[in-house]
């Protein structure tokens, strides 16, 4: 059974047995070697004649356009799950003028809303110091007169009012470790040319920590800042989420753009300096974090991959530095000891998880394989599909992680075969090009009608 309404709504708390959906929207995260091994993807993916396969379904990580890599009808069907409200056709615009090259705008809310809120902390907290800004992060997001653009907001704050900033992306409203407290989930549908469109967007609540560890507080005095707000961008040049950069730079340099048209921070125009984040494999980030430090970075908007992001967490917060991430969704952050300086505008893997659960439950399958990258935004997101779809009386036949840096997935792929799942739920990054040949091998490739 498909969706079919325009949007919905959903509480996490209370999907545990089963996800309750009302009606509402419609609109269009880490990735990108594709060397040899992946070139040859054309030729692998037509000829086996076999229609029966199993339905696909992919995530953040892995929903990109595909038309250039598989033969047409290849991804016919795929459905897909990722972070994001619909967005309107002014920001698609405004997003294409400062990027005309844009081929999709995965995270590039995110990216925007990022930035407008650490600019309008350090507004609100008259201080452009990362403590500071981190002190207000919350308070503006939540709890005040609604704002949706920088301007309006800094003249309700120039008045001594409070704020409560709705973004591009959802409205935010920070919860106590700096996530999320609501957010939207995307829907997407592939069609014949590998290419994915929206079908539904559901927007849903996420549970709040228990507590709030020592560790994960602001302490101490804000220190003064230089009165110039600079923001560093950690995000991927290259690497397997290399397809995520173009927007999310965009997001950001589009926000600057607006921020200093409206008079700047504290006075003063906003700076940049920019960073490759990579992918981990090498790991560069820590060098190109350095260089952001060195630049003089009051807010690092960044990184888009969970695992690169936990390698130089604490080298930014243990900075001083705010760091606001507009793609991490592992459940790590929820629990780490940030020093109150770690942020991200995208929702952790409980609300994906669950939505993707739902959806694979609303389709009508109830035997799925799940198979996953090891790292940290793999093994979370796919623990919380495992979970909320046992729970809502589904049944995980297979739930196998693989090493993204391995020559072949074959023995993973012949292990889900074995069970005969009626869908797979691939939580991968650019390797898909190369794990979707070997579904099809396999006799696992997207089900033809």
């Amino acid at each position: 059974m498909k969706l079919n309404t325009l949007s919905a709504r959903l509480g996490v708390v209370a999907v545990a047995s089963a996800l309750v959906l009302a009606g509402c929207g419609d609109s269009g995260s880490d990735d990108g070697d594709s060397g040899a091994d992946s070139t040859d993807t054309t030729s692998d993916t037509g000829d086996t004649g076999d229609t029966s396969g199993a339905q696909l379904y992919f995530v953040d990580g892995n929903t990109a356009d595909y038309s250039e890599d598989f033969d047409a009808g290849t991804l016919a069907g795929v459905r897909a799950t990722y972070p994001g409200a619909e967005l309107g056709d002014d920001f698609r615009q405004r997003m294409l003028e400062v990027d005309p090259k844009l081929k999709d705008f995965t995270y590039g809310p995110e990216s925007y809303d990022a930035t407008i809120v650490a600019a309008l902390a350090a507004v609100a907290a008259g201080n452009d110091s990362g403590k500071a800004i981190a002190q207000e992060m919350q308070g503006v997001t939540s709890e005040g007169e609604k704002c949706t653009d920088f301007a309006g907001c800094v003249e309700i704050l120039d008045g001594g009012g409070d704020i409560d900033y709705d973004g591009v992306s959802g409205p935010i409203e920070f919860n106590s470790t700096g996530s999320p407290s609501s957010a939207t989930i995307g829907i997407f549908e592939y069609a014949d040319d590998n290419t994915y469109a929206p079908e539904n967007f559901v927007t849903g609540e996420i549970p709040d920590v228990a507590e709030v560890a020592a560790g994960q507080k602001v302490s101490g005095k804000a220190a003064k800042g230089d009165g110039t707000l600079t923001i560093g961008t950690l995000l991927p040049q290259s690497g397997d989420l290399a397809f995520l950069g173009p927007p999310e730079f965009a997001g950001v340099d589009m926000a600057v753009q607006e921020i200093n048209e409206a008079g700047g921070v504290l006075g003063k125009d906003v700076k940049q300096v920019k960073a490759d984040s990579g992918d981990g494999t090498p790991n560069i980030a820590p060098s190109e974090t350095d260089k952001l430090l060195r630049g003089g970075a009051d807010a690092i908007i960044g990184a888009a991959s969970s695992s690169v992001s936990l390698s130089v967490i604490d080298k930014i917060t243990g900075a001083g530095v705010v760091q606001i991430s507009p793609a991490n969704t592992s459940t790590a952050f929820d629990t780490y000891d940030d020093g109150g300086l770690y942020f991200r505008t995208a929702p952790s893997d409980v609300l994906q998880g669950s939505v993707m659960a739902n959806l694979v439950l609303e389709d009508g399958y109830d035997n799925v394989a799940i198979l996953a990258r090891q790292d940290s935004y793999g093994e979370a997101l796919a623990d919380n599909v495992e979970k909320f779809f046992t729970e809502s009386g589904g049944t995980v036949v297979s739930k196998k992680l693989y090493d993204p840096n391995a020559a072949n997935f074959s023995a993973e792929v012949n292990a889900i075969a074995a069970e005969d799942p009626d869908a797979i739920v691939l939580i991968s990054f650019d390797e898909t090009k190369k794990i979707v040949p070997e579904l099809i091998k396999a006799g696992l490739g997207q089900k033809q009608d």
